[in-house]
C-alpha cells in the first residue's frame, strides 16, 4: 500500500512539475538558441513545425535595436503617419514604416536563417513591415490567427518579431498556444465537436480577458500556454497559423519591429498587405 501511495505522489509531482514549469522551459531551454545552435537549421525547422513558434537570442545587436527604435520614433511622431488594423487595439498600435529604411535589418536576420525562410517560406515576399507597440495599460488581445487556410493553394505566411527592449511578462509579451498551428484545419469541427459555445466579445476595444472560443478550445485540447519573454534584439518568430495574441501591459512602452514573409501560393485570407502605401512587395532575397 505505501509503494503504491509513494508512486501516486511521484506521479502528481511529475505532473505538477510539467505543468508549472513549460513556461519557465520554454524561455529558458527549448526555443532558446545560441550562435551554435542556430547553424543547424534543419532542427530549427522541425520545431517551428512543432510547436508553430520558436525564440533565437541576440539575432540583433542592441546598436542595431536602438536605430530601429529611431526609425520608429520619427515615423510616430509624424500627422501622415500609417497604421494597421489590429485587434484590441486600444493603448496599441501597428505602426506602418518605411521599408527603405528597415530593409538592411531584414536582410541581416534573412542571411542568418536563410534555410529556414526557403523551405518554411520559399520563394519569399516580404508583405508587412511594421512596428507593434503597446502602452501601458493595454487590454490582452483576444486569441486568434493571423490568417484562415481555405485550400492547399493558399500561401504561408510567418511573422518575424524583433523586441526591441527586454520584455518582460508585465510588458505583454507574444503569448501562443504550443502546437495549435496544427488544429487550422479542423478548427470549426472540433468546437462543433466539443460544444464551444460563442464569444463573449463586443465593442471596438475587445477585452482578451473575456471569454473567448479559441482560448476554451485550445485549453480543452491540452495545449500549453506560453509567454515569449525575452531579451533584447531576440527574434520572435510565430506562424500564422498559431493561435496567439498581445499581452496585457501594466509596466512600460514595449515597441517590437516585425515583418512578415509570404511563400508561394495565393494569398490566405484575413492577411493583409500592412505595407506602407509607396512601398512595394519586394522579394527578400532580392535585398
Amino acid at each position: 500500500m505505501n509503494k503504491i501511495l509513494c508512486l501516486l505522489l511521484l506521479l502528481l509531482i511529475v505532473y505538477i512539475y510539467y505543468k508549472y514549469s513549460i513556461n519557465e522551459y520554454f524561455d529558458n531551454n527549448l526555443f532558446k538558441w545560441n550562435d551554435a545552435k542556430i547553424n543547424n537549421q534543419s532542427k530549427l525547422i522541425n520545431t517551428f513545425k512543432n510547436y508553430g513558434c520558436i525564440i533565437i537570442p541576440n539575432i540583433l545587436s542592441n546598436d542595431d535595436c536602438d536605430k530601429l527604435l529611431e526609425i520608429i520614433s520619427n515615423e510616430e511622431r509624424k500627422k501622415n503617419n500609417e497604421t494597421g488594423e489590429i485587434n484590441s487595439n486600444l493603448h496599441r498600435q501597428d505602426l506602418m514604416l518605411p521599408l527603405s529604411k528597415t530593409k538592411t535589418f531584414i536582410k541581416q536576420i534573412y542571411d542568418k536563417i536563410q534555410k529556414f525562410c526557403n523551405v518554411l517560406v520559399p520563394n519569399a515576399k516580404i508583405v508587412e513591415n511594421s512596428s507593434l507597440i503597446s502602452y501601458p495599460g493595454c487590454y490582452p488581445q483576444i486569441w486568434h490567427m493571423d490568417t484562415r487556410y481555405r485550400s492547399e493553394k493558399d500561401a504561408d505566411l510567418i511573422s518575424f518579431g524583433i523586441a526591441l527592449d527586454d520584455v518582460s511578462n508585465n510588458m505583454g509579451p507574444l503569448e501562443v498556444f504550443l502546437e495549435s498551428n496544427k488544429i487550422y484545419k479542423n478548427r470549426n469541427d472540433l468546437e462543433i465537436k466539443h460544444n464551444i459555445k460563442d464569444d463573449d466579445l463586443n465593442g471596438e476595444y475587445d477585452d482578451g480577458t473575456k471569454y473567448q472560443s479559441a482560448s476554451e478550445l485550445c485549453k480543452i485540447l491540452n495545449l500549453q500556454k506560453v509567454k515569449c519573454k525575452c531579451s533584447k534584439g531576440s527574434l520572435v518568430i510565430w506562424s500564422s497559423k498559431v493561435m496567439h495574441r498581445g499581452g496585457a501591459n501594466i509596466e512600460k512602452d514595449r515597441p517590437v519591429y516585425y515583418f512578415s514573409l509570404m511563400g508561394e501560393g495565393d494569398f490566405p485570407y484575413g492577411a493583409t498587405y500592412s505595407l506602407k502605401s509607396k512601398d512595394k512587395i519586394e522579394f527578400v532575397k532580392n535585398l
